[in-house]
């Protein structure tokens, strides 16, 4: 299977509200949807869809290497992973591009097997997915009934974005929250980097009071995470700091976190956030899996990696409600905070 056709196209995603972080506010997300045709006349496609703000390419970087990318290419279909793996390390500076070139050729491995991909790899799925439901920046009062309405439609689970440049305001947005909700629903916090270690040490300990799941990239160097953990009763979780298998092992040897935050998208792929949940969970750090804002195609590779997760851990996969529309059918709709995979 060594001569393929590539197309792509760019496809642009609008949210219906901006979801805002301390590090960027989402209105729009674009991406390039990637397609592979063997001689053979079967499809792959794949998704493409930076997002540098937490660790990917641009898009113009991309899109420049998209356009000047040329497939010769040849797959082993009986050690499919070892191929792909050699062919796409050009690509580990592109991580997005990386995801939507292995998910087109995985894609078009499984056809030609006529397989799933569960099945191509050797899978065996959790029926169900717990998912977490996410809050981005709004005032107080906004959140705790956003937060109440969340708990309504059946999660138990909420991820609140945190990181303002007022402290008092993070603050003031937990308890209301927590005020809101009964005491079983968990909340899990992200400053995305936000914090120094000093910051982030203050912030934690009076933040304790909430009964905090565990806190997200709440500084940035592994050393500040390992202090950090000496200082905190919260426990830690790392995102941003994770963007490969080494950065993974690094913080996962440490045991300096409890929890490791895995976005295919960013990872460059579902081979590679595979490798990590094994690594993860053989010394037991919880993976959780998160979408990046991408197209419901490329959420499948974040669907089957949560869905091998040993544990019921909810992860961060409810982000299709809010896009005004999508170009592709989401075939793992949430609902009452779960995903049914089969």
């Amino acid at each position: 299977m060594n001569e393929l056709e590539m197309k792509y196209h760019p496809y642009e995603l609008k949210l219906s509200a901006p979801f805002e972080t301390s590090k960027a506010k989402i209105s729009t997300r674009r991406g390039f949807i990637i397609s592979l045709k063997s001689k053979s006349g079967k499809i792959g496609i794949g998704d493409a869809c930076p997002l540098p703000e937490f660790g990917s390419e641009t898009y113009e970087e991309a899109e420049k290497q998209i356009s000047n990318l040329k497939i010769e290419l040849q797959v082993d279909v009986e050690n499919f992973k070892n191929s792909l793996n050699y062919f796409l390390s050009d690509y580990n500076s592109f991580p997005s591009l990386k995801h939507g070139l292995e998910q087109a050729l995985i894609n078009l491995i499984s056809n030609e097997k006529e397989v799933t991909v569960s099945q191509l790899f050797k899978l065996k799925l959790n029926a169900k997915i717990n998912v977490n439901a996410a809050i981005g920046f709004l005032q107080p009062e906004e959140a705790a009934a956003c937060a109440l309405q969340f708990v309504k439609d059946g999660f138990k689970t909420l991820k609140v974005k945190l990181g303002r440049d007022n402290f008092e305001d993070d603050f003031n947005t937990v308890a209301s929250i927590r005020k809101a909700i009964a005491e079983e629903i968990k909340i899990r916090i992200d400053a995305n980097g936000k914090w120094s270690l000093q910051e982030a040490t203050e912030n934690l300990i009076r933040l304790q009071e909430f009964n905090i799941e565990y806190a997200e990239q709440p500084v940035n160097s592994l050393s500040d995470f390992n202090e950090l953990k000496q200082r905190t009763k919260i426990p830690l979780a790392a995102d941003e700091s994770i963007g490969s298998i080494e950065t993974a092992d690094s913080f996962i040897n440490s045991k300096a976190i409890s929890f490791v935050i895995l976005k295919p998208m960013m990872l460059g792929g579902l081979i590679p956030t595979l490798e990590i949940i094994e690594l993860a969970e053989a010394n037991n750090i919880t993976p959780v899996i998160t979408s990046s804002f991408e197209s419901a195609l490329g959420r499948v590779n974040a669907v089957i990696a949560a869905s091998i997760v040993r544990c019921d851990i909810a992860h961060g996969l409810g982000v299709s409600q809010f896009f005004e529309t999508d170009i592709f059918e989401d075939k793992y709709p949430v609902v009452n905070g779960k995903i049914k995979v089969f």
